[in-house]
C-alpha cells in the first residue's frame, strides 16, 4: 500500500511528484459540484493525471468517481485503472491498494 499524502498546492504537488500523491482541486467545483483530483500513479510511472470526483456520489458523466469528501484520508469508488501503465487498484482510506 501506498499512502495518498495529499498536497494543498497544485505548484507543490507537481514539484515534489511523490507517487501516491494527491491534490484536490477545492477551487474548481463544476455545476454538478464535481472536482478534480490530481495524482501521481502509485507505481510511479508518470503523472500528474486527473480524475473527476464529486463527494458522496459519483458525477453523472464519465469516466468519474465518488469521494469520501476526506482530504487526509480519501476514498473513491469504484477502483481505479491507469491506461498508460496498467496499474489497477483502489484508493481507500487514503491508500492505494493494488488489484
Amino acid at each position: 500500500m501506498i499512502r495518498a499524502i495529499h498536497i494543498a498546492d497544485r505548484a507543490e504537488h507537481r514539484r515534489l511528484a511523490l507517487p501516491g500523491s494527491v491534490h484536490i482541486d477545492l477551487t474548481r467545483v463544476e455545476p454538478d459540484g464535481s472536482v478534480g483530483m490530481w495524482f501521481f500513479c502509485p507505481c510511479g510511472c508518470e503523472g500528474p493525471c486527473r480524475v473527476s470526483i464529486r463527494k458522496g456520489a459519483k458525477p453523472a458523466h464519465e469516466p468519474s468517481w465518488a469521494w469520501n469528501g476526506s482530504l487526509t484520508e480519501p476514498t473513491l469508488a469504484p477502483s481505479v485503472r491507469q491506461l498508460n501503465c496498467g496499474w489497477h487498484g483502489w484508493l481507500r482510506n487514503g491508500y492505494w491498494q493494488e488489484a
